[in-house]
């Protein structure tokens, strides 16, 4: 008899615990359930709270994709990319680097410099000649202005070119370089700078008691 009566507050006992436990499971699922559709209003709230938000242009804006990226910056790198893939090569790289500038330049651009391509390459692939430009950032100059409508910049820069010819260096040349360039839409895969070149000059620095040499175009090349 004590078996039976110890079992029986065993069996007792369990169902006492499991009716705890489903009364708790079921606070538990109502709770969920009312978190949730709190998330659900809130998220429904904010979609139309979005849906409502005004939309700020900036003006003369482009449309297309933006990059946070101040504007100078941006140029400052363009700067470095182009001036750097025309004067700082080996025979090796030269071409590479002219084929790999060209989709940022526009057709007159790729006209106009056609021949001066030619006679760097020519030059590089007969007397094995190489270029280092060394820029002087602190010369870096941008004009900003608008032509027909369109955002454009003209930028100088300062540096010094070192030509090596079939492995002798050549006396160093201080050179300024100017280009105008076009603002585009900046595309991540396509043109990350957002700038187009649309024309490119070099002139020789004159030398202290020499006259100023006459800058040189690419066409004229």
């Amino acid at each position: 008899m004590d078996f039976l009566a110890r079992a029986g507050a065993i069996i007792d006992r369990a169902h006492r615990v499991a009716g705890f436990l489903l009364v708790l499971c079921g606070v538990l699922g109502l709770v969920t359930m009312c978190q949730m559709n709190e998330i659900t209003n809130l998220n429904s709230q904010l979609k139309v709270i979005r849906q409502q938000l005004p939309v700020i242009v900036v003006p003369g804006a482009l449309a297309g994709e933006y990059d946070p990226r101040e504007e100078e910056r941006l140029i400052s790198n363009f700067t470095d990319f182009i001036t750097q893939s025309f004067n700082n090569y080996t025979p090796e790289t030269l071409v590479k680097q002219l084929e790999a500038s060209q989709p940022f330049m526009s057709p007159q651009a790729l006209i106009d410099g056609q021949s001066y391509f030619e006679k760097k390459i020519s030059d590089a692939s007969t007397i094995k000649r190489s270029m280092i430009f060394i820029p002087e950032r602190t010369t870096l100059q941008v004009k900003k202005y608008r032509e027909n409508g369109v955002d454009m910049r003209d930028v100088l820069i300062q540096g010094t070119i070192q030509q090596i010819t079939s492995g002798l260096p050549v006396e160093a040349l201080p050179v300024e370089i100017a280009m105008k360039i076009r603002r585009t839409i900046i595309n991540p895969k396509v043109n990350p700078y957002g700038f187009i070149l649309e024309s490119y000059s070099e002139k020789a620095l004159a030398k202290l008691g020499s006259p100023e040499p006459e800058r040189v175009n690419p066409s004229q090349q």
